[in-house]
């Protein structure tokens, strides 16, 4: 077994793209500098710019393949990705926190593709119990909003910082554009774009999450690994005019 690089471990769909799921988050592991594994919670039909349709695979042969990483090799850090309801998440964290209580996770909540394809529609239960046991949950804007359902977003994430680190990316806002907020306990912190012409690219809030898991995972607290992903998207996000972006050391 390897000891150079730390083991992360990603919990999402397979994307025939690559642009986002599993082989953009290997991707992004890879160019950090740590051994990703990989566990497929479901198969998609999709390119850079339509999601098609999605087959999820079943929740106990996940949980098992889980339990076999978790035994054979020293985890980190685990990023979760696109997951069919909440009770995927509970039953996975729970399995992750009981195995070695000090491994980090990070929740990107992909409830919805950005071409509006709904992934999970049964409802959100973000209750603290879930939130104490995650490191830090990554929403984008039509995420939160979804999250929400009605509720005061500043609301929400003032209650979800109070257990756990809240990332809201910027990537939607109508103004400050790019501009990512890092909601802590009592301190908040904004990582702000250094590139002037960035380009939309499909699966950016993967790479995104799983630059911040990688980081975690080689030490770096919560603050420094944000300002250090939002360097890694950055240089993703101007490879390319297209949808499709390049990894680069």
């Amino acid at each position: 077994m390897q000891t150079e690089r730390p083991y992360v471990l990603t919990i999402a769909g397979f994307d025939p793209s690559s642009g986002a799921g599993l082989t953009a988050d290997i991707k992004t592991f890879e160019q950090c500098k740590v051994y990703g594994l990989a566990l497929c919670t479901s198969l998609t039909l999709q390119t850079e710019n339509e999601f098609i349709s999605v087959t999820w695979r079943k929740l106990e042969e996940v949980k098992k393949e889980l339990d076999v990483l978790l035994v054979k090799y020293p985890v980190k850090a685990v990023k979760f990705g696109i997951v069919p309801s909440m009770d995927w998440l509970h039953t996975l964290t729970s399995v992750i926190k009981d195995h070695d209580p000090d491994i980090l996770i990070v929740v990107d909540p992909i409830w919805k593709s950005s071409t509006g394809f709904s992934l999970n529609d049964k409802g959100i239960n973000l209750d603290k119990d879930f939130l104490k046991k995650i490191t830090l949950i990554t929403p984008n804007i039509p995420e939160l909003e979804f999250m929400s359902k009605g509720k005061n977003e500043n609301q929400l994430i003032n209650e979800m910082a109070s257990y756990s680190n809240v990332l809201v990316k910027g990537g939607h806002k109508a103004l400050n554009t790019g501009t990512d907020v890092l909601y802590q306990k009592e301190t908040t912190s904004e990582f702000t774009s250094l590139i002037k012409h960035a380009f939309p690219k499909h699966g950016s809030g993967c790479v995104l999450s799983a630059a911040i898991t990688a980081n975690l995972a080689l030490g770096f607290n919560v603050k420094q690994s944000c300002k250090l992903a939002k360097k890694y998207i950055e240089q993703f996000l101007i490879t390319n005019k297209s949808l499709l972006g390049f990894h680069a050391s």
